[in-house]
């Protein structure tokens, strides 16, 4: 299973082969992110060749699950924002 926050590598194992399995949001200083996690025959295998170099893909499939796993990414950043107010932000002066 392939688990990751970057949406490049997350799309390269969709078009690899990978089915989107779950999508969690974690909070890391303050900042919500969006972790997907990508199962299948083809996730790990692309994980390495991401980190190693240069990976062959066809453009239109990859901007295609960029984009999916970008609008799945927000709607569950808005649903946790509705299950869970966040405090008001303390950097701002009001």
């Amino acid at each position: 299973m392939l688990e990751t926050d970057d949406l490049f590598l997350g799309a390269l194992g969709l078009v690899r082969g990978g089915e989107l399995h779950t999508i969690e949001v974690r909070g890391t200083n303050g900042r919500r992110v969006a972790v997907f996690a990508i199962t299948g025959p083809g996730a790990d295998e692309a994980a390495k060749e991401y980190h190693r170099g240069p990976a062959l893909v066809d453009l239109r499939l990859l901007k295609s699950e960029v984009r999916r796993l970008k609008e799945a990414a927000f709607d569950a950043l808005r649903r946790e924002e509705r299950r869970e107010p966040r405090e008001p932000r303390r950097d701002r002066q009001g």
